[in-house]
């Protein structure tokens, strides 16, 4: 599917590349990304860290968000968005994943799904999420690469100072 994604991205200039998009920068978890302007905010969410959106004719979702990973352990949590897609459903054709980064794609009762996800600084992560159907896969798919490479940490990771303990000398 990456391949055919980015051969379309390549080869059309697609509504993906002409249209308006707009950023949205998420300053307490450290993560940006642009986003589709036919696609509109649905009502607030009870997260606050989760956004859902949908084009005006809701022949898709997106929902972008962002979480605190359990122990700060990005692979573990980028591997359990896997199972529970699976669990959910989702026959899984693509995934790639590394210590910061991972995507997935599949599909469903004629719907595809793309999850895009980055590991943030201080044991958090932001992803997105678009569903849509096989129908308007050539619609969609162009869009799909802009978030995935719109989708980014906006901070530099730097390890933890440790905390070193002095003792008064003995003697």
């Amino acid at each position: 599917m990456l391949a055919r994604l980015l051969a379309l991205l390549l080869l059309s200039p697609a509504s993906a590349l002409a249209a308006d998009w707009w950023s949205y920068d998420d300053a307490g978890l450290g993560y940006a990304i642009e986003l589709p302007s036919e696609f509109h905010l649905a009502a607030p969410a009870d997260d606050a860290n989760r956004l859902s959106l949908w084009p005006a004719d809701r022949s898709a979702s997106l929902q972008v968000f962002g979480t605190v990973v359990a122990n700060g352990d990005f692979t573990t949590e980028a591997n359990g968005r896997v199972a529970l897609a699976r669990d959910e459903g989702w026959k899984i054709s693509y995934a790639k994943s590394n210590s910061r980064g991972i995507s997935f794609s599949g599909t469903r009762q004629g719907r595809i799904v793309y999850v895009r996800g980055v590991a943030l600084c201080n044991g958090a992560a932001a992803f997105f999420q678009m569903d849509y159907s096989k129908a308007d896969m050539q619609r969609y798919d162009a869009i799909v690469m802009r978030l995935v490479r719109s989708l980014r940490s906006t901070r530099k990771c730097t390890p933890t100072a440790q905390i070193v303990k002095s003792f008064p000398a003995t003697g």
